[in-house]
């Protein structure tokens, strides 16, 4: 094989994967926009099952009919997980604080 005939060979299997790459980008776009156009229709149900109420944390959180989370739950659930992570954060400042004051 010439090196001719090796370069060229290169030049194409770099062009068909740039051409893979270039559709599955379209692809995505596409299915992208299709998600958009037609979103799925989620409705607000009660927890049944103990896995529910573990992810809704016994009721707390709201729970899609697909059983996840839907996005005013996740958010629900994060702002808790905060919530819980700033005080934790306060009491160790407290303690550490007074640690220093009393040594």
């Amino acid at each position: 094989m010439s090196l001719k005939d090796w370069i060229n060979n290169w030049i194409k299997k770099r062009n068909a994967k740039d051409e893979a790459q270039d559709r599955l980008k379209k692809r995505k776009a596409i299915e992208k926009q299709y998600a958009k156009e037609h979103p799925k229709q989620v409705t607000p149900v009660q927890p049944e099952y103990e896995q529910e109420f573990k992810l809704t944390h016994n009721g707390k959180f709201e729970l899609g009919s697909d059983g996840k989370l839907t996005s005013k739950g996740r958010s629900q659930r994060l702002k808790f997980r905060l919530n819980i992570a700033i005080l934790s954060l306060v009491v160790l400042i407290v303690l550490l604080y007074l640690y220093f004051i009393f040594l």
